[in-house]
């Protein structure tokens, strides 16, 4: 995933992390750390690496 940029990066990790619209709390750490290698990585921008912590929190908070 670390290999893709941009919108299609964002897509693949919406995709394996948010796919069913709730995040187990097992999973949450992952998907933060996830975005954030993608960030670091020059994958996405700070700004969408934001958003997609604010969707990992939202998709948290998501009963199931």
């Amino acid at each position: 995933m670390d290999q893709v940029k941009g919108a299609a990066a964002i897509l693949q990790w919406r995709v394996r992390f948010l796919g069913e619209g709730v995040l187990p709390e097992t999973a949450y750490d992952e998907a933060l750390m996830a975005a954030q290698r993608l960030e670091q990585s020059g994958s996405v921008s700070a700004g969408e690496w934001m958003d997609m912590v604010r969707q990992a929190n939202a998709a948290l908070l998501r009963k199931e």
